[in-house]
């Protein structure tokens, strides 16, 4: 459960700090923070049989892997 909290708080830095300007969404940091902590929130929502969340965890996770390993031409 404490990994939920981690990866919590990564979504929320990432989002806050995309949000004022502080990163771009395209940025490394920005993308493995949202790569990290979704994928900390979709391995609790997996444990605890949350589906939804669960799912939804995993395409943000996946978006983010994506973005990383292909960056923009």
């Amino acid at each position: 459960m404490f990994g939920a909290y981690i990866g919590m708080i990564m979504v929320l830095i990432a989002f806050a700090s995309e949000s004022r300007g502080l990163v771009s969404s395209r940025s490394l940091t920005y993308l493995l923070l949202m790569f990290l902590g979704e994928s900390l929130l979709t391995l609790r929502a997996y444990v605890t049989e949350e589906w939804p969340f669960a799912v939804l965890g995993g395409i943000w996770a996946l978006f983010a892997a994506y973005s990383i390993l292909k960056p923009p031409k």
